[in-house]
């Protein structure tokens, strides 16, 4: 029983984790960062250029380091 509630704690706190607004940029007539994020998140299939190809047509760069 504890070994099921770890598991669902660690599943749990992945999805408390996403991208952070702080390191994109938005363009004038951007979606709003957390519906972009959220959509992207769902069909990017946890690809990361997938991710930010989304982001982009949705009015949002990732920010230059």
């Amino acid at each position: 029983m504890r070994m099921l509630l770890l598991i669902a704690a660690l599943g749990l706190s992945a999805c408390a984790t996403g991208p952070s607004e702080k390191d994109w940029t938005s363009n004038p007539g951007a979606q709003s960062f957390a519906t972009a994020a959220s959509a992207c998140s769902q069909i990017s299939y946890n690809i990361e250029a997938n991710f930010t190809v989304c982001m982009a047509g949705r009015g949002w760069v990732k920010a230059k380091d």
